[in-house]
């Protein structure tokens, strides 16, 4: 442990009015956030199979999610390039995760221009992988990685993620219990619909912090 980590908890110990855990106390602790106990959770927090992916469906509708059932990923190009162009957004490149199963894709073939990169201001399209999806909020858990950055979550105006169907679990708990298997990476992002806002004059507005668009494809 660094000396300046020292001498912070130190000063934190003095305003506790105690000294250092004994073994004891270090013992219960670590095994406290190990052993990942739940608490008291909803009973739609507890669902699975197609129970949960028929909450998740209402859920994220609810909060003007886009959902798109697919029968599988190759299907994906052709169904892109048809939301591109209702969006008048043929012109526009598709910034794509740098993930193997969405760059194999034959997007050519569809007559869609991909870029592999971060995402910046003014890109107006994105398409992620997500780690998995929370019934109990329709929400989707995204995890930032070298070949997934957050940019691509929150920068362009359409943000698209491909969610499988057997990744969506019933509540936060075990969203949680995902990330942490997978290793806790720089960010983690719970997506529940598109940006919104009512910050000024109460007036809803679309995109005010992020992507106008959540458009989910379920496989």
């Amino acid at each position: 442990m660094s000396t300046a980590r020292q001498q912070i908890l130190g000063r934190i110990r003095s305003g506790l009015k105690r000294g250092p855990l004994n073994a004891q106390q270090q013992t219960h602790l670590s095994q406290e956030l190990t052993s990942r106990t739940r608490t008291t959770q909803p009973a739609r927090a507890k669902i699975t199979g197609q129970a949960a992916l028929d909450d998740f469906k209402s859920m994220a509708l609810e909060v003007a999610t886009e959902i798109v059932d697919l029968s599988n990923l190759e299907q994906l190009p052709k169904v892109m390039s048809q939301l591109m162009q209702d969006s008048n957004l043929t012109l526009q490149p598709l910034v794509l995760a740098n993930e193997p199963d969405l760059v194999a894709l034959n997007w050519a073939a569809a007559g869609i221009d991909t870029e592999i990169r971060v995402s910046t201001k003014g890109d107006s399209v994105s398409l992620t992988n997500s780690l998995c999806g929370v019934a109990e909020t329709g929400t989707l858990v995204l995890r930032s990685s070298p070949h997934s950055p957050t940019t691509l979550n929150l920068f362009p105006d359409i943000h698209c993620a491909v969610l499988h169907k057997d990744s969506i679990v019933a509540g936060y708990e075990d969203a949680w219990d995902w990330v942490r298997d997978g290793g806790i990476p720089r960010t983690v992002n719970f997506v529940t619909g598109p940006s919104r806002s009512a910050d000024l004059e109460q007036t809803l507005r679309m995109g005010a912090h992020g992507p106008k668009r959540l458009v989910i494809f379920l496989v």
